[in-house]
């Protein structure tokens, strides 16, 4: 068993050295990885199936800990299971010795055994990359004036609205949800019998009202869920019909002061409907910290969205794919593609795990990634990864965050 060390740094240096950590610019690594290394005999797993505690355990005491999250999350009408990274923390007593890096180095191998596709984290600056995480979901929100979301009275008549009560309304609700996000990159399956409805607003420390729309007949046709300090922050709205749109639109604009803001996805049909009105989108790229990815078993997530792969790609041929955690071969013909282990001859391109997901969520480009330094290949086999990953909208609720 490991012997803990005494304490060598006072509260302020721990808080200095936080400080300076986040405003570094690290790159991500993309150094060779064997996640199939064994894990740690000091690190104790617990939890329940969808939420697992990975602790550092020092002569019994907990020094370490992060949780991970299941989730089921689309890439386009395909899905992988994600591992969502939590909870990071270390006792104050033991900050700087290197037991944060061994939870989360643990916590790799430890998702890769237990099945896990991909992990997702949102992070700080500085320290994620250096477990093979990088960006790739851009923080989107849209805003409008209340005076101009007033004019919109159009239909908004035509519905009412009431409090959200899962055991009334939970079952429509996620009817919308999954319908409006059938094939869109990034979103969560939601369960009804584990998920917790709505329960933050766009940050943790803020309350959250949630709202249905009934149409006439008292049926649920759309609703929204926003900040319940009158900011005027909607954090999710989804819809059944979109003739609900105005009303929701009015409904939004009377909970707020001046601007209504929509933290909604760059391809959200409602905001397609809103541009008409007048409205400002706001699209920010972090270079590090944010919303990150990378890749716990590449063959089982291009296995999951080969067929989508085989879909954009059509013909047929082959594909070499190398990264710094394993490589793979993939085979297609007649709409279909087959993912094998990887092979030395043929046409293949290099590139990090952390690129590649930046590629399966769409984030990147392979040519952007090719002119940054971090992928490489011939031309014949950069136009065919281009063709399997084009960069589009992706997109996590708010509500679904970790």
């Amino acid at each position: 068993m490991a012997k803990t060390r005494a304490v060598s740094l006072s509260k302020e240096e721990v808080g200095r050295r936080i400080t300076r950590l986040s405003k570094q610019a690290v790159p991500s690594f993309a150094g060779a990885e064997n996640l199939d290394r064994p894990i740690d005999a000091d690190i104790q797993v617990t939890g329940p199936a969808h939420a697992h505690r990975l602790t550092l355990m020092l002569d019994g005491v907990a020094a370490s800990w992060l949780t991970v999250v299941d989730y089921r999350q689309r890439i386009g009408p395909c899905v992988v299971r994600m591992g969502g990274i939590a909870g990071v923390g270390t006792h104050e007593e033991h900050r700087f010795k290197g037991y944060s890096r061994r939870v989360m180095l643990n916590s790799l191998r430890w998702m890769r055994r237990a099945g896990y596709d991909t992990s997702m984290l949102y992070g700080i600056s500085g320290y994620y990359p250096k477990f093979g995480f990088a960006p790739a979901f851009p923080t989107t929100n849209w805003s409008m004036p209340v005076k101009v979301a007033e004019r919109c009275a159009g239909e908004a008549g035509k519905f009412r609205f009431v409090d959200f009560a899962a055991a009334e309304h939970l079952p429509a609700v996620l009817k919308m949800y999954h319908a409006n996000n059938a094939t869109r990159t990034g979103t969560a399956l939601r369960d009804e019998a584990t998920w917790q409805p709505f329960r933050k607003g766009v940050s943790w420390n803020k309350s959250l009202i949630a709202k249905v729309a009934l149409d006439a007949k008292g049926r649920p046709a759309g609703y929204f869920a926003m900040d319940g300090d009158l900011d005027g922050t909607v954090t999710e709205m989804g819809f059944a019909t979109p003739a609900v749109f105005p009303a929701i639109l009015r409904a939004t604009a009377e909970a707020a002061t001046s601007v209504v803001t929509f933290y909604l996805p760059e391809d959200d049909a409602f905001m397609a409907w809103c541009k008409p009105l007048g409205v400002r989108k706001k699209l920010e790229y972090r270079p590090d910290g944010g919303a990150m990815v990378r890749l716990i078993n590449v063959r089982s997530v291009l296995e999951k969205i080969a067929p989508l792969l085989a879909r954009r790609i059509g013909g047929r041929g082959r594909l070499g794919v190398r990264t710094n955690i394993e490589s793979v071969e993939l085979s297609w013909s007649s709409g279909e593609m087959h993912v094998g282990p990887g092979r030395r001859a043929g046409k293949a391109v290099a590139l990090p795990q952390w690129a590649l997901a930046q590629l399966v969520y769409g984030y990147q480009s392979a040519e952007t990634l090719l002119a940054l330094g971090v992928l490489k290949g011939g031309q014949e086999s950069l136009e065919v990864l281009a063709a399997m990953f084009p960069p589009g909208p992706h997109y996590l609720h708010k509500a679904d965050e970790f």
